[in-house]
């Protein structure tokens, strides 16, 4: 328990082990509530709770703490395998996924809830799967398009360095 009182990282713990050291040293619990600034009755709520289930009571319990989750683990799993599939065969008109597309598509079909791109970012970055930017060239009909496309002689020659023109 000195343990917890010097490396805990847990602030609620380390109140609650003070309160069960200054009651084992013998001080009373109006003692330990004025010098750790709790009320008397907290003090023997801790002190009665540790004498009967022990370490356990240390530990903070966030059960019912914070907001519930949006996205539970079955929409980050049909996410991922709609970010894995290719667009052209979920019916859409383009060849790759941006977090937005995917985010309107996923909404659309109801695979998750309405959520920011940042957290379909984020549910991507934990299965280890990133959309890369998509880069795009443009391709031209022109039959003889290879033949101009490399870059033109020059008319005139250009004089080396140190020759006069």
């Amino acid at each position: 328990m000195v343990k917890l009182l010097r490396q805990g990282r847990d602030a609620i713990a380390v109140r609650r082990a003070e309160i069960v050291l200054a009651s084992a040293q013998g001080e009373s619990a109006g003692e330990i509530a004025a010098r750790l600034h709790f009320t008397p009755d907290y003090v023997r709520k801790v002190i009665h709770a540790f004498n009967e289930r022990g370490l356990e009571v240390l530990r903070a319990q966030y059960e019912n703490g914070g907001r519930p989750p949006k996205v539970l683990p079955e929409h980050e799993s049909e996410l991922v395998e709609l970010a894995l599939t290719p667009p052209r065969l979920t019916g859409q008109p383009f060849t790759h996924w941006s977090l937005e597309r995917l985010r309107e598509v996923a909404v659309r079909r109801g695979l998750i809830p309405k959520v920011s791109v940042e957290t379909v970012r984020q549910i991507l970055k934990k299965h280890h799967l990133s959309l890369q930017r998509t880069k795009t060239w443009k391709q031209s009909d022109d039959p003889d398009f290879e033949e101009k496309k490399t870059p033109s002689r020059p008319s005139t020659r250009r004089p080396k360095r140190g020759e006069k023109p």
